[in-house]
């Protein structure tokens, strides 16, 4: 439980579907977009979505949908 005072590690939603599609609410910037690596701000992280035929759609302040064969996803400290 978080405590009130508390800022949680992760407050954005993110979707996994298979290793095929992943969405995230609230993306703040696409930093870059390749058909290799998809690298973003959400949720006060830098998150970068590695894999092969990875294109971005949908993308808006609500969010964005990223669609491929997604190989791995890392997640940096927070910014």
């Amino acid at each position: 439980m978080i405590a009130v005072n508390q800022k949680p590690i992760f407050a954005d939603r993110i979707e996994l579907s298979g290793n095929t599609d992943i969405y995230f609410d609230r993306c703040r910037r696409l930093l870059e977009c390749t058909d290799m690596l998809m690298l973003l701000e959400a949720g006060g992280h830098r998150i970068a979505v590695w894999g092969h035929s990875l294109s971005a759609s949908d993308y808006s302040s609500s969010g964005l949908h990223i669609s491929g064969e997604i190989r791995a996803i890392e997640f940096d400290g927070g910014l």
